[in-house]
């Protein structure tokens, strides 16, 4: 339980009674309660994250609290996580992914003789809501399993939760493995583990840790942003737009100014410098003999410095 950490403190303090309750819910061992907790948060349209993050991860955090100190027993700890399991895979069902088929593929996986999952699925699921392609291959996955899938699944990033230290020696030869495979994955460890051993791990390049599941999707995205095809064209676009609206600024035009010199419609340069219009060859000349610039110039500084396309891509 205790690689899922707690995240709370920043939610509405309205719905603070619905994570107490669906705390008690599961305790009790009540699977309609805990459904029709869940219910309510969606006809409050909270969204995967928020339920994931602020109502289930704190209730099962505490849930592993209480068996450790001995104030419930392993029976009413494995119950409880299976009334979350249910919920979990309802959730899975209703919530649909973002538009569009991703490029992307995650691995998602419990070191060898690691058995607490659930932190590792809400991330899986986080990262399907995404639209990204994910695999999850559960608890307790033997390093060449890992590896393997890695590597016949083409994965662009793989992730790994840990909590118990029996994994800890495993960790390294595993990230060695990894590491070797071409092209390499990201890598990006989670659980409560890492928080106190992060100094003795080797961190390969391109391998990060993740304090939570929120974080660690934020820090996935970034990393496969960073992997992305640099000639999408929608980017092209936005940057060339940006482009010609810079150059028409500084020479003082206004857009119908540009259109006339470029013997184009005003229509035409509102839609190129919002990035919605794909330039033929012909506008695109026209519009840099009007700039006095290259044609390839208007293309050459769609990005910054960082070689990634500008921040309001």
């Amino acid at each position: 339980m205790s690689s899922i950490n707690n995240n709370a403190g920043h939610f509405p303090e309205k719905f603070a009674l619905l994570q107490k309750q669906f705390h008690s819910s599961i305790e009790r061992g009540d699977p309609k309660d805990a459904a029709q907790l869940i219910d309510e948060l969606l006809a409050g349209q909270r969204s995967l994250r928020e339920i994931y993050l602020e109502i289930i991860a704190p209730a099962l955090v505490s849930i592993g609290d209480s068996w450790c100190s001995g104030e419930i027993g392993v029976g009413v700890e494995h119950l409880a996580t299976q009334i979350v399991m249910q919920q979990m895979d309802r959730l899975r069902s209703l919530f649909s992914a973002e538009d569009g088929q991703s490029p992307y593929r995650v691995l998602v996986a419990c070191v060898e003789g690691e058995e607490h999952f659930v932190g590792a699925r809400m991330l899986a699921d986080l990262c399907l809501l995404k639209g990204w392609a994910v695999d999850f291959l559960g608890a307790n996955t033997p390093g060449s399993a890992i590896v393997d899938m890695a590597k016949n699944r083409h994965s662009q990033l793989v992730a790994l939760s840990l909590t118990m230290d029996a994994g800890m020696d495993r960790l390294p030869g595993l990230l060695d493995d990894l590491a070797k495979l071409s092209p390499a994955p990201h890598m990006v460890l989670g659980g409560q583990l890492f928080s106190e051993n992060t100094a003795s791990v080797t961190l390969h390049r391109g391998c990060v840790i993740a304090r939570d599941a929120a974080e660690g999707v934020d820090l996935i995205h970034k990393l496969l942003r960073a992997d992305r095809p640099k000639s999408v064209l929608k980017e092209y676009l936005l940057g060339l737009g940006r482009r010609v609206r810079e150059l028409r600024t500084k020479k003082g035009w206004t857009q119908e100014e540009l259109a006339q010199a470029a013997r184009v419609t005003r229509v035409c340069i509102v839609a190129v410098e919002g990035g919605k219009q794909n330039l033929s060859m012909d506008i695109l000349v026209r519009l840099a003999n009007a700039l006095a610039v290259a044609p390839e110039n208007l293309l050459a500084s769609n990005r910054d410095s960082s070689g990634l396309p500008g921040r309001d891509a």
